[in-house]
């Protein structure tokens, strides 16, 4: 542990946007090693918050030759290292919390259960959602912490509705489709200090600040797979669940064989690359079907949906909606997000695009906005084909 709270502490005035805390609150931040959740400690810590850095040790680095040689990823022991490092010069307490247990159980095996039923998951939603927002939290409590704070781009602001989730003032940076999951009574008590910056600002705020990891490149992998492709990951961690699913069919749309696969785990919906099929035309992956053990591909024009349903909701509002209404539709992280109709019933939503879109994926997030604001978001069940006759008229539904 380094320092105490209320100890003499590095500054990183000049470079606050936040309001001063009059009140000495404490605030937990979750710290990867990251220069992102770094340099949200260090402007937590101006504003006159008492920070504690937690690190999550969420993964049996010794078990693993990818993770133990990794210099990367929140899970490597390079990363606990970079994060101390911070906190010493912070001169704030650092705590390395174990989540091992609970991020297998709620994030790494559902991961591998959902590729098994032929969907794709998205892993740092449930981390966010499960393991950050409730496991973490709750240590964070038991160690007398007001707040949670994490490097996530995004905002929270309080209207005349409440507590709100906004996007990031920054677009390009924004993280609001990874953070539906959390729950609308911890708006509150959750803070993003990076809501209104730029990447290159955090970066010349670590470097001014001395952080051995203001030059860090970014990881755009997921944090468990250690820069190795999620199929071996499958095949190595798992490979009783995975072996007899290999020797499947392809087909076409119509049923016709088209070649092998080495298990529909391998293949996600849009997937061009890599089907080792040869046709006239360029084929994608339009789904897979577990219980054939057959990986079904088309042409570009057979991902178009018309709509989606969805399941798992978290609404983000004072009261979950009852009526349709229109909003912003993302499907994908980087998915500018279309217009759609959202129509909630007792068993989750369906949507309704206002013309056809793609990249519709079992297992992944869709997530409603209102201009900035995060409505609400979901687990995608499935997508509504193109032809579908549309079961809305939009003229009539309100924001």
């Amino acid at each position: 542990m380094a320092g105490q709270p209320g100890t003499t502490r590095a500054s990183a005035g000049k470079y606050s946007t936040m309001n001063g805390n009059d009140n000495n609150k404490i605030v937990a931040v979750a710290m990867s090693g990251g220069v992102d959740s770094s340099v949200a400690a260090a402007l937590l810590l101006q504003a006159g918050y008492r920070v504690i850095g937690l690190t999550m040790r969420l993964w049996d680095v010794s078990d693993d030759d990818h993770a133990l040689g990794a210099v990367r990823g929140c899970c490597s022991m390079e990363s606990v290292a970079l994060a101390q490092r911070v906190c010493d010069k912070l001169q704030v307490p650092h705590y390395v919390v174990d989540m091992r247990r609970e991020f297998r159980q709620l994030v790494v095996d559902d991961f591998v259960s959902e590729y098994g039923e032929g969907r794709t998951p998205n892993p740092c939603v449930r981390c966010n959602t499960y393991i950050k927002w409730q496991s973490l939290w709750n240590k964070a409590q038991g160690l007398g912490a007001d707040y949670l704070a994490t490097g996530h781009y995004a905002r929270i602001v309080k209207d005349d509705r409440g507590w709100r989730l906004c996007r990031a003032d920054y677009r390009e940076k924004d993280q609001s489709y990874a953070l539906w999951g959390i729950p609308w009574d911890q708006l509150p008590t959750t803070l993003f200090p990076l809501g209104e910056k730029q990447k290159s600002e955090v970066r010349h705020i670590a470097r001014d600040l001395g952080f051995a990891n203001a030059e860090a490149p970014e990881s755009q992998d997921i944090c468990f797979l250690f820069g190795t492709e999620y199929q071996d990951f499958l095949r190595e961690h798992y490979p009783d669940q995975f072996a007899k699913l290999s020797g499947g069919k392809i087909t076409d749309q119509s049923g016709n064989v088209l070649g092998e696969h080495d298990g529909f785990p391998n293949y996600t919906v849009g997937q061009r690359k890599g089907l080792g099929v040869s046709a006239t035309e360029r084929l994608y992956v339009l789904k897979t079907d577990p219980d054939a053990n057959t990986v079904v591909v088309g042409p570009a024009s057979s991902l178009e949906a018309r709509g989606l349903r969805a399941s798992h909701l978290n609404w983000l509002t004072v009261r979950p909606p009852e009526q349709p209404f229109r909003a912003t539709v993302q499907v994908r992280y980087r998915d500018k997000g279309v217009p759609g109709a959202v129509i909630p019933d007792s068993d989750g939503v369906t949507v309704r695009f206002e013309a056809p879109h793609r990249g519709i994926a079992p297992g992944q997030s869709v997530v409603f906005y209102d201009g900035e604001y995060v409505i609400g978001g979901g687990v995608i069940e499935t997508a509504i084909g193109k032809d579908s006759k549309p079961d809305v008229v939009f003229s009539g539904i309100a924001h």
